[in-house]
C-alpha cells in the first residue's frame, strides 16, 4: 500500500489506527526504508553495525539495523500483535513481497 487512498489491510483496526499525519509519515517511511538489499549490501551493513557497536555508538547501530529487511512472517506477526506503528520504522521490503496488501 502506498498512499492515503490505498491503506494496508486492517488500517481501521484499533491497533493500526493513526491520524492523517501519522499515515503520511508511515507512507514517507515506506518510500525511504523499504529498500531491497543484496547479500553484499547486507554484509557491508553488518560490518558498519559491528563498528558502531565496538565504538559504543548504539544510536547509529540501531539506525543501521532498521535498514535490514525484517523477515516477512516476523513483520506480519508484529503487525498482528502490536500494530503497524511497531514496524513503521523498519525495512518492510521482504514483507511487502509476501504480504503486498498488509503493509
Amino acid at each position: 500500500m502506498t498512499d492515503m487512498n490505498h491503506k494496508p489491510n486492517g488500517w481501521n483496526e484499533p491497533l493500526n489506527r493513526m491520524t492523517d499525519e501519522e499515515w503520511k509519515e508511515y507512507f514517507r517511511l515506506r518510500k525511504e526504508l523499504d529498500v531491497e538489499m543484496t547479500e553484499e549490501e547486507l554484509n557491508k551493513l553488518s560490518e558498519q553495525i559491528s563498528t558502531c557497536l565496538k565504538n559504543n555508538d548504539d544510536n547509529s547501530a540501531f539506525e543501521l539495523m532498521n535498514k535490514i529487511p525484517l523477515g516477512a512472517h516476523y513483520a506480519y506477526g508484529l503487525k498482528l500483535g502490536l500494530g503497524l506503528k511497531a514496524v513503521a520504522d523498519a525495512n518492510l521490503s521482504l514483507a511487502r513481497k509476501v504480504y503486498p496488501n498488509e503493509f
